[in-house]
């Protein structure tokens, strides 16, 4: 080798699309890729195809490019020089949409039919092989921009929160199961009865999501369907429900988000049962949130935001089996409170925590033997 010479490696990009839907080509910032000629595959194999970069170390920054659509959605891959990248783009559509309508099912459990609402990933509709994760949802009337509170008219504004992590590419693409649950809402989120509130269906509405609910989704659309790709969330009292249905069935519910969690029903009873009964098994990764008063004098129940309960709860789980960081986090966030608009501007924390992607915009990447 001649002194002075830069060093060159090899890269390999291998691209998952479907062949027949047209050319795939890639387009990226280092030669022999440009932003406007196009890099053929070196090697196609069914669905495969695989492209050969040799050039200096450093990062790389690419995008495939489909013949006759343009670049894929999305910002810029990127891949360090000398690594096996995987990538599975999608080109037709860059967000997540609901269905025409919203469906019902009727529940032998609660004696009623129980509405929900399905919101797919852009790419569900491109990739017919591809499957994706779940995320059974509570509060399903007041979770998108296209649904409102009927208290207030506000809304989480998840398809918002989704689109921009898939925008990064910072998290998995994910379907979620949107239930509504205005229809006597305490009773059916409550795991057990309140003295003075009542409730205490919250166990029937959980046999109905795993007999009913969930063999439905999976026999409807490309799920996968194990524990390890299915979650839950909810705030409030349906942060409450989706701690206890992990809790309890965690063969079925890997992952569970607990927004703002109504841990001070019926007397603590989750926390209680936390603290004198087993850890489950397989245990579920939990993430328990709360906003929290600017000041430790406040007394309005909506500016603490039950901080102080989700903190007993955090004390019990990593008193008792959990360990912080690994399978359970617990945050708080001063100043926001018991509401739509707080748990909507922290979304992205959960939900990257639950459906985090392997590399940036990468199903895999390891360096080259």
């Amino acid at each position: 080798m001649v002194a002075g010479t830069p060093l060159t490696t090899k890269t390999t990009i291998v691209v998952r699309y479907p062949r027949g839907k047209g050319g795939m080509a890639l387009r990226g910032n280092t030669e022999p890729l440009s932003w406007t000629e196009n890099l053929e595959p070196a090697h196609l194999e069914g669905d495969q195809h695989t492209f050969e970069i040799t050039t200096e170390a450093g990062l790389i920054e690419f995008k495939p490019f489909r013949e006759g659509v343009g670049y894929s959605c999305g910002r810029d891959y990127a891949v360090q020089a000398g690594s096996t990248a995987i990538v599975v783009p999608y080109f037709e559509r860059s967000t997540c949409y609901g269905e025409a309508a919203p469906r019902t099912l009727f529940s032998p459990q609660l004696d009623r039919a129980v509405t929900y609402e399905v919101f797919l990933p852009p790419s569900y509709g491109e990739l017919p092989e591809k499957r994706y994760p779940v995320l059974y949802a509570q509060d399903g009337q007041s979770l998108f921009s296209t649904s409102h509170d009927p208290f207030d008219g506000s809304s989480w504004r998840m398809d918002d929160s989704l689109n921009e992590l898939y925008d990064l590419a910072a998290i998995e693409e994910i379907l979620v199961v949107a239930v509504r649950t205005d229809e006597g809402r305490l009773e059916m989120l409550s795991p057990t009865a309140d003295a003075e509130l009542g409730g205490g269906q919250g166990p029937r509405y959980l046999e109905f999501l795993i007999d009913v609910l969930k063999p439905t989704i999976d026999a409807t659309y490309r799920t996968l369907p194990g524990r390890a790709h299915t979650g839950l969330i909810g705030a409030s009292m349906g942060g409450l429900f989706s701690f206890f249905a992990a809790w309890t069935r965690p063969e079925v519910f890997g992952k569970s988000a607990c927004l703002s969690a109504s841990f001070w029903w019926d007397n603590r009873a989750m926390v209680r049962m936390v603290e004198g009964g087993s850890c489950p098994y397989p245990r579920p990764l939990l993430y328990l949130d709360s906003g929290a008063s600017k000041s430790q004098f406040e007394r309005d129940a909506n500016l603490r935001d039950g901080y102080h309960h989700t903190l007993a709860m955090r004390h019990a789980l990593v008193s008792h089996c959990y360990v912080p960081g690994e399978n359970v986090y617990t945050l708080a966030f001063a100043g926001m409170s018991h509401d739509n608009a707080s748990w909507a501007a922290r979304l992205a924390v959960p939900l990257q925590r639950m459906f985090p992607v392997k590399g940036p915009r990468l199903v895999d990447q390891a360096p080259t033997p």
